[in-house]
C-alpha cells in the first residue's frame, strides 16, 4: 500500500481497498426517471412504495409517474419549468417528481407548514406555471391564484390518497382553473408526442437548507447530482447486497435528506420505501409495524422511538438506523444499540451519516461499513474531501481540526437565481470544485470525519421539522420593545425538543403578562429585515417558553453568548415548572 501523506486531498483514504471502477465510477447521462426504469426492468412486479394501505409496484410507479407527464404536458409544462409541490410524505408527491424528470421539468417540494404568504413567495420566485397541493380550500387556492403568476392549481383530496385507480374523467372549472389530482387521467389522454431523453447536466430539484440565520436556501441539484450521490453510496458499503430490503422514510419531502437519500436513493436501490408522512408519538409503532429493514432518521426520532414502541413490540426486521441531520452521541448510540435489542433487533447497525443539500444530503456514509460512534461515518467512496482554515483555505493533517470540504459530482450546481453565495461556498484547488459543508472537525488515515461543531444551532422536533434557534432569535430581536435576544432548545415530553427565548428588553420597558401577549402575537406575524427581505417563523419555530434577564451571559474573556449555560438553566427550570408559557 502507498505510504500516505497526511493529507486526504493527496491520500484518499476512503477509497483504500476499493477497485478502481469504485473509485473511479461512470455517472450515467439520463434523467432519473429513465434511470429507475432502467434499473427496475427485472423488478417491475416488486413493491416500490408503500404509504399508509397503499401498496405500489415499480411497473405501477413508472405507468403513474408517464400517466401525469402526459397531463403536465397536457397543461402546456415546457422543459426547464419548475413545477411546486406541497403536500406531506404521499405516494402522488413522488409520482409527480418522476413525471417532471421524465419531461425536463423540475420539482420543487414547498414545507408543507408553510404560510400561504411564504409559499407564495416561492411561486413567486420560481415563476411556477403549476401548483400542486394536499386538501386546499377552495379560498386558500383562489388567495394563491390572485397573488401568483400560477395558471393552474392542482389539489389532491384527502379522500384520494389512498386510491392507486387514479386518474377519472377529465374535468377543469372554468372560473378558477382548478384541477382535480385524480382527474389528470383524462387530461392525458389527449397528449400524443414523443418525449425525448434528458442529458443527466439538466436540472432536477429545487430543494432547501437553511444556513447559519436560518434563511432558506433554494439549492438547484441537477440528474447528475443526484445519480452521483446513488453510485457514490452504493460504492461506498461493502455490503454485498441490500435489494429488496424495506426503508422507512419519515423525514419530510421538503428536506433533502427525506426525498433524495431516504426515497429516491432507495428507489435507485430496488428497495421498498415506506413513506410516513403524519410521524409522531401515536403513529411510530404503526409504522415501525410495517417490518423495515433500515431506518432513515435522527437522534430526535431515536428518543421518539424509544419513549413511545410497546416493550412487547417486535423490532426484529431492523437491521439499520441510520442518522442524518443531527449528531447521534456514543452514549445515544448505547442507548439505541439495547434498546433495539430488548425488542428482537440484536445485530441492528447505528451509524451516523452526514451531508447537506449541497451534496444531495450524503457527504459521508455509515453503512456496510465498521460504526465509529464518534465520527459520521467515512467520506464517500469516488468523491474527494479535505479539512481546511476556515479562513485562508490551508489544508489541515489528519487530527486536525478544520472546516471540511468536499468535491465530486454530487456537489450542486447553484443556489437559485444567487450566484454571489453560490460563489461563497465554493472555490478551486488543485483542478477542483470544493464544496465548504459548514461542519467543522477532523479526518483520519482511514478517511473517517469526526464533527466537532456546525456553522449553525439547530434541533430537531420529533416531527423531524428542523428548527434554527439563531433564525428564531433574530427574528424576536426585530421587535421593537427587544434589545436582545438568546434562543436555546428544551426538551419536550410530545415533541421531544421545543424553544425558550431569553429575551432582554429595552431600557425602561417592564415586563408583564401583556408584554408576554405581545411577543406571541409578534412571532405570528411576518417581519421585514433591513435587507428588505420579508420572513416569517412556522408555527413550530414560536419558542414555547419566554425568560426576561437583564443580560445574556458571555462566555468568559469573549463577547459571544453562552448558549452552553442558558439551555442547561432552560432545561432545569422547565422540568421545576419556573417558566413562562408563551403560548
Amino acid at each position: 500500500m502507498k505510504k500516505q501523506t497526511g493529507y486526504a486531498s493527496i491520500d484518499n483514504p476512503q477509497n483504500i481497498g476499493y477497485d478502481f471502477f469504485k473509485t473511479h465510477p461512470i455517472i450515467p447521462n439520463m434523467d432519473v426517471y429513465h434511470a429507475i426504469q432502467m434499473l427496475s426492468t427485472f423488478y417491475n412486479k416488486r413493491d416500490a412504495i408503500e404509504c399508509f394501505d397503499l401498496k405500489v409496484k415499480y411497473a405501477e410507479l413508472l405507468e403513474n409517474s408517464v400517466t401525469v407527464s402526459l397531463a403536465l404536458k397536457e397543461l402546456g409544462v415546457k422543459r426547464g419549468d419548475i413545477i411546486s409541490v406541497c403536500m406531506p410524505n404521499f405516494y402522488q408527491a413522488v409520482a409527480v417528481f418522476l413525471a417532471c424528470s421524465r419531461i425536463g421539468a423540475v420539482t420543487t417540494f414547498l414545507n408543507y407548514g408553510s404560510s400561504q404568504d411564504e409559499m407564495n413567495k416561492y411561486l413567486n420566485l420560481f415563476e411556477s406555471p403549476i401548483f400542486i397541493n394536499y386538501a386546499q380550500s377552495r379560498d386558500e387556492n383562489i388567495n394563491i391564484k390572485k397573488n401568483t403568476k400560477i395558471k393552474y392549481i392542482v389539489t389532491l383530496d384527502k379522500y384520494s390518497v389512498r386510491d392507486i385507480s387514479l386518474f377519472k374523467d377529465y374535468h377543469i372549472t372554468s372560473d378558477d382553473d382548478l384541477i382535480d389530482f385524480n382527474s389528470l387521467g383524462g387530461l392525458a389522454k389527449f397528449q400524443k408526442k414523443k418525449f425525448e431523453l434528458h442529458s443527466a447536466k439538466e436540472n432536477a430539484l429545487i430543494l432547501f437548507t437553511s444556513g447559519s440565520t436560518g434563511k432558506p436556501k433554494s439549492v438547484v441539484l441537477t440528474n447528475e447530482n443526484v445519480l452521483a450521490a446513488g453510485t457514490y453510496l452504493k460504492n461506498s458499503s461493502k455490503v454485498k447486497s441490500l435489494e429488496g430490503n424495506r426503508t422507512l422514510v419519515c423525514v419530510p419531502f421538503s428536506y433533502p435528506y427525506g426525498f433524495v437519500t431516504s426515497t429516491l436513493m432507495s428507489l435507485l436501490s430496488l428497495k421498498t420505501a415506506i413513506l410516513a408522512p403524519n410521524i409522531s408519538k401515536d403513529t411510530i409503532s404503526y409504522y415501525l409495524s410495517k417490518n423495515p429493514n433500515i431506518i432513515f432518521g435522527s437522534p430526535a426520532l431515536l428518543d421518539l422511538i424509544i419513549n413511545n414502541v410497546p416493550q412487547n413490540q417486535d423490532l426484529s426486521s431492523v437491521t439499520q438506523f441510520i442518522s442524518g441531520g443531527d449528531f447521534l452521541t456514543p452514549s445515544h448510540y448505547q442507548r439505541g444499540k439495547s434498546f433495539f435489542a430488548s425488542h428482537g433487533a440484536t445485530s441492528v447497525e447505528i451509524g451516523n451519516g452526514s451531508g447537506n443539500a449541497e451534496t444531495v444530503s450524503c457527504g459521508t456514509n455509515p453503512v456496510g461499513i465498521e460504526i465509529r460512534p464518534e465520527t459520521v461515518g467515512k467520506v464517500l467512496v469516488g468523491t474527494f474531501a479535505m479539512v481546511v482554515d476556515s479562513v485562508t483555505l490551508e489544508e489541515k493533517r489528519y487530527g486536525e481540526e478544520g472546516l471540511l470540504c468536499i468535491s465530486g459530482k454530487h456537489v450542486f450546481k447553484e443556489y437559485y437565481k444567487d450566484p454571489i453565495m453560490t460563489d461563497a461556498v465554493k472555490f478551486e484547488k488543485n483542478g477542483k470544485i470544493y464544496f465548504k459543508t459548514g461542519m467543522m472537525g477532523y479526518l483520519n488515515k482511514d478517511g473517517y470525519f469526526t464533527l466537532t461543531a456546525r456553522e449553525s444551532r439547530f434541533y430537531i422536533m420529533s416531527t423531524l421539522d428542523k428548527v434554527y434557534c439563531d433564525h428564531v432569535q433574530n427574528f424576536i430581536s426585530y421587535f421593537d420593545f427587544v434589545k436582545s435576544c438568546a434562543v436555546v432548545p428544551v426538551p419536550d415530553s410530545d415533541l421531544l425538543y421545543v424553544n425558550k427565548a431569553y429575551v432582554v428588553l429595552k431600557e425602561g420597558i417592564q415586563p408583564d403578562s401583556t408584554l408576554i401577549h405581545s411577543i406571541y402575537q409578534c412571532c405570528t406575524q411576518p417581519i421585514q429585515l433591513l435587507s428588505g427581505d420579508i420572513v416569517s417563523l412556522k408555527k413550530y419555530e414560536i419558542p414555547s417558553y419566554v425568560e426576561f434577564i437583564s443580560e445574556l451571559p458571555r462566555k468568559a474573556g469573549t463577547d459571544k453568548i453562552d448558549y452552553d449555560t442558558l439551555e442547561k438553566d432552560a432545561a432545569q427550570k422547565v422540568k421545576k415548572g419556573k417558566v413562562l408559557v408563551l403560548q
